[in-house]
């Protein structure tokens, strides 16, 4: 019988204000995991990824990146065989020019009930707006610090409603996450492995 794993992930640097729980099945491949992040935290798909366990690096290489330290293919190792217990945490790195770092902790293993498998993955709770794509860490704090000094709003550009709105960090809608969620996974899977 399959199981479920919920993690929490975090924003490094901003884990109080912008976090996610998501669950997902262990069947489901590393690179599933990442995508369901990339997606959960708003991203496009537009940059590199990896993520790291025990050691171990998992990250889709498109060209020869010429690193010291072996690679494995995420999209081929399914999450059950990283044999990973409640408590066990792996990192995330997303756009390495931005340096996105998120820290994603297994917090339960509960098994998965019969016929449930297409709700997978989900969110189940979170806090906080996603990342703002082509900006770093550093320059996401200073627009939250702003934020929470002036009251005032930013505008960015949102690629899925494919117009300018205003950016409030605060707001963070589960309903909404959990509508377009499973689609934005897919098309997130179909831009890397589309590429590959």
């Amino acid at each position: 019988m399959a199981e479920v794993y919920k993690f929490n992930v975090k924003l490094t640097d901003l884990e109080d204000k912008i976090w996610r729980d998501i669950e997902i099945t262990c069947v489901s491949s590393v690179a599933k995991l990442a995508y369901s992040v990339i997606a959960a935290f708003e991203g496009t798909a537009s940059h590199l990824f990896n993520i790291r366990y025990n050691g171990k690096r998992y990250e889709i290489e498109f060209e020869d990146l010429g690193l010291e330290e072996p690679v494995i293919n995420p999209i081929t190792t399914k999450l059950e065989s990283l044999k990973l217990k409640a408590g066990d945490t792996l990192t995330m790195e997303y756009d390495y020019g931005a340096g996105w770092e998120f820290i994603i902790k297994l917090v339960t293993i509960s098994e998965m009930k019969k016929g449930s498998g297409t709700h997978y993955p989900y969110v189940t709770d979170g806090r906080g707006k996603g990342i703002i794509e082509d900006t770093s860490t550093f320059e996401l704090i200073e627009i939250i610090n702003e934020i929470d000094s002036t009251e005032e709003l930013p505008k960015i550009y949102d690629f899925f409603r494919d117009k300018e709105v205003e950016w409030d960090y605060r707001k963070f809608d589960l309903n909404y996450t959990n509508i377009f969620f499973k689609d934005k996974v897919a098309e997130i899977r179909e831009a890397y492995e589309m590429a590959e």
